[in-house]
């Protein structure tokens, strides 16, 4: 006996009670298991990494929640400002979540960092109220341009109940850490929301050439948000910037392990200290510290698997297996902010969704307690690549992919002379991550390359479990793709004619031997429940129109199926 049951009843009555009645028409005896033996089911079976991320969620939810200095009423706020299923689902879990995090904290006389900052600000709050002042002369905040809301609260708070001067030292084209609650804008509008404030600039740096600081300067000031100011060195270094490509779709042999993209890629790091080597000998100087730049910690474990060096994850040392008594130093970029080395290598120049600048997109949930950086495409990514390009006291190396160069590393190319490039790569490659939406689920689209469809696809970045959503076309609208139901290996993918969209088979061809299977855009969208908008049926009135009178000049005895299929 088949059960089956359908996401949507015409009584309204939810998909559960039905199955439960058919169960029981059949002779099953339903015996609900407790909450608790199915909550350790969840965590111990297969599917456990779906427990595990929503933890993670909500643990990063509740603690930038706090660092916003929210109490538990903004919940209410949260929910309401939302039509979206999803969202309110998730807040109405955390709410619970963040109650009974605060139950516990409150039972055990605890209290966690957050609490800390904002119980402190609280405390300020009430001796500015009964009108007692603090004796301090100078509050001085180092690290300015991560401070997040909670402590500008706190800063305020100390500002009101003193005559203290506030000094806030920081460098806003450093500010990299938004993903624990800091905002920029805090520091670029310091006298818009401090009050009156006078700005003075540190412009003479020592670390960096000045041949280095024109680049990074430059390319930071692309984002024109940004405070402006020209750094000044007396270094100068020729090549101040050297990229040196490979080939990323290397593929690997019989599981050797000198072969592949990684290997590809650990070569030409070592081709990178190879030439700084020559670089030093020519210069008549000694081969200093050496920094390996990744843009995620795996970057250092990729480089491990090729056999061309040994990376000591506790230490952060690389041992080159070519040079072994060299001393480098693998870092992700934001470990690396303060450091400097006397030459750096970026591994990561990919554009890839791990890539630099890095793709990966929040859980959209997080725009309720974070604050994102939209004056330019990655901004905080930019400021991050001006990190990793700083930390170096002479020459910046960068390791990219031929096929598919990050955007970053293209940029550059194009706006200096001085940085040269060591190999050849794709101008022409534009596989950037477009930002729009879902159409469906309203999570961040991404571009990416399917072998299985022969074409780049906007993926939904959303589970594929919730919502797998896939078009070649953006401008398509809802129209997903689908396996063709009329051939073998074909798929339907979104097509236009006479500026109209419509679902079109991949094995399509002109001289009739392929797969002719075609699906409007209003069948499809009929099909799948969804409503055309305005424009969509205005459009199509217009092609039925064309259509009944293409058939009606040629005299023709049958409609084509397309039209069949609109008119039904």
């Amino acid at each position: 006996m088949l059960i089956y049951t359908f996401s949507k009843y015409n009584d309204n009555r939810p998909l559960v009670i039905h199955l439960k009645e058919q169960l029981e028409d059949q002779g099953f005896i339903i015996k609900p298991r407790p909450n608790k033996e199915v909550m350790e089911l969840l965590v111990a079976g297969e599917e456990n990494r779906y427990t595990r991320r929503l933890i993670t969620l909500i643990c990063r939810f509740i603690s930038n929640f706090k660092v916003n200095g929210y109490n538990a009423d903004e919940f209410n706020r949260m929910y309401h400002s939302t039509q979206n299923v999803r969202s309110r689902l998730f807040l109405d879990i955390c709410n619970d979540c963040y109650l009974e995090y605060e139950r516990w904290l409150k039972e055990n006389k605890a209290v966690d960092f957050e609490d800390m900052i904002n119980e402190s600000a609280r405390i300020l709050k009430e001796v500015k109220d009964m009108k007692q002042k603090l004796d301090f002369k100078y509050i001085i905040v180092d690290e300015y341009q991560d401070i997040s809301r909670q402590r500008f609260d706190l800063t305020k708070a100390l500002a009101d109940v003193t005559d203290a001067k506030i000094i806030a030292v920081g460098d806003d084209w450093q500010s990299i850490y938004a993903f624990s609650g800091s905002d920029i804008t805090l520091f670029t509008k310091f006298a818009e929301k401090m009050g009156y404030a006078k700005q003075l600039k540190i412009i003479k740096t020592y670390r960096n050439s000045q041949d280095v600081i024109d680049i990074a300067g430059g390319f930071i000031q692309k984002n024109t948000s940004q405070i402006s100011k020209r750094l000044i060195s007396p270094k100068t270094i020729e090549d101040p910037v050297l990229i040196y490509t490979y080939d990323g779709k290397a593929k690997a042999k019989n599981n050797e392990r000198r072969s592949g993209s990684n290997y590809a890629l650990a070569y030409a790091v070592q081709t990178c200290i190879q030439e700084l080597i020559k670089y030093k000998k020519k210069e008549g100087k000694k081969v200093g510290t050496i920094l390996l730049l990744g843009r995620y910690g795996f970057d250092g474990n990729n480089l491990e698997r090729t056999g061309l060096f040994e990376f000591q994850y506790k230490t952060s040392k690389v041992k080159s297996v070519k040079y072994p008594n060299l001393n480098i130093t693998f870092m992700t970029a934001h470990s690396s902010k303060g450091l400097g080395y006397d030459d750096v290598i970026i591994i990561n120049g990919k554009n890839e969704t791990y890539g630099f600048p890095s793709k990966v997109e929040d859980d959209p949930v997080l725009s309720f307690v974070l604050k994102g950086d939209n004056s330019i495409d990655y901004a905080e990514e930019r400021r991050l690549f001006y990190v990793a390009m700083t930390r170096t006291k002479n020459r910046v190396f960068v390791v990219a992919p031929e096929q598919n160069p990050s955007e970053f590393l293209l940029e550059l190319k194009h706006d200096y002379k001085s940085v040269r490039l060591n190999g050849n790569w794709d101008e022409n490659y534009v596989a950037k991550t477009n930002r729009k939406a879902c159409p469906i689920c309203g999570y961040p689209m991404q571009l990416k390359y399917k072998p299985a469809y022969g074409l780049p696809l906007y993926i939904c970045t959303n589970e594929p479990e919730v919502c797998g959503f896939m078009t070649n076309d953006l401008k398509a609208g809802k129209l997903a793709i689908q396996k063709c139901d009329q051939c073998r290996d074909g798929y339907l993918i979104a097509r236009r004619a006479n500026n109209e969209y419509f679902l079109g088979c991949t094995n399509y061809k002109k001289d009739g031997t392929g797969c002719n299977r075609m699906m409007s855009k209003e069948y499809y969208y009929r099909g799948m429940g969804y409503s055309l908008d305005e424009g969509d049926i205005r459009q199509h009135s217009v092609q039925r129109m064309k259509t009944y009178a293409s058939c009606i000049d040629k005299q023709a005895k049958t409609f084509p199926s397309e039209y069949v299929k609109i008119k039904n």
